[in-house]
């Protein structure tokens, strides 16, 4: 039983085989019939021989199809596409008429990859003029974003510790993680930033500010990274997916607490020396 093709026509197509003889020869004299409408043997209009081969022929787009399906476990699916691409153009010579395509899930990933590289910059340009709106000095707003890449730094080392290669879920993983940053930085910088509107020395309200907000950041990093916990330890169906996203989260956000207590304090002493009380007394009302 089958199909036959006639352009972009398909037939359905079924062949009666006797019960009683299924050899060559008794398939030979089936009779088939003509345009013309006579019938006459099968043997007389095609050769008839026994191989070996697939079972059906797949089509896709009006084109025959060979698919060999690969279920992956113990690592992520982009790092192995990489390194089976690699092999099957060293190893495997294509006959003209014939190429090799990559799809399914991994298909899946190289979109999703497309639409990030659009998104990134756009997150990062809303970041960039949240934070403007928010304090409204460039200074300020360079200091907490500078906290991200920072973060993300921690993130890879994270990857590096457990063997993961970067991906598409680490990448997702990253991005939830600058937001947390950034929400750790923003904290940290406007309790300085309001101390200094109040006519306290620089140094005093890094110094107050920071150890008043030891706290805050504590909390935030420790629910995000608890709560990413178990993805980072699965081992089950799936966790190609959720360890290397968990991974960036867990270990970026433990970095990032030392990224907001220790050197975002520095970064602030440095782009803040020389801002007066007036300079930062017209945000004060923002923030409050």
């Amino acid at each position: 039983m089958g199909q036959i093709y006639e352009d972009a026509r398909r037939f359905d197509m079924t062949l009666m085989v006797p019960a009683y003889d299924d050899s060559l020869e008794a398939l030979g004299e089936l009779y088939v019939a003509t345009r013309r409408g006579e019938s006459v043997p099968l043997r007389s209009v095609a050769n008839l021989e026994s191989t070996s081969g697939v079972t059906a022929i797949r089509r896709e787009n009006r084109e025959r199809t060979v698919r060999v399906d690969v279920n992956l476990r113990g690592r992520d699916l982009v790092s192995w596409v990489a390194e089976a691409k690699a092999k099957v153009a060293e190893e495997l010579t294509m006959v003209s008429g014939y190429r090799v395509t990559w799809g399914g899930q991994f298909e899946n990933f190289e979109r999703a990859q497309a639409r990030l590289a659009i998104v990134v910059p756009v997150v990062i340009l809303i970041i960039l003029s949240m934070l403007m709106l928010m304090f409204g000095s460039p200074r300020i707003t360079l200091a907490v974003f500078l906290t991200v890449p920072l973060a993300v730094v921690g993130g890879m080392w994270g990857l590096m510790a457990r063997g993961l290669a970067f991906s598409f879920p680490a990448a997702v993983g990253f991005i939830a993680l600058g937001g947390i940053a950034v929400l750790n930085g923003v904290v940290v910088a406007d309790e300085v930033r309001l101390r200094v509107a109040r006519g306290i020395p620089l140094d005093e309200a890094i110094t107050g500010g920071v150890s008043h907000m030891v706290r805050a950041v504590l909390t935030t990093a420790a629910v995000a990274a608890f709560g990413f916990m178990p993805m980072a330890l699965a081992t089950g169906a799936g966790a190609e997916v959720q360890r290397p996203l968990a991974t960036a989260v867990v270990a970026g956000m433990v970095f990032s607490v030392f990224v907001s207590l220790i050197i975002l304090p520095g970064l602030l002493r440095i782009l803040l020396s020389g801002m007066s009380a007036d300079e930062a007394d017209p945000l004060s009302g923002t923030m409050d």
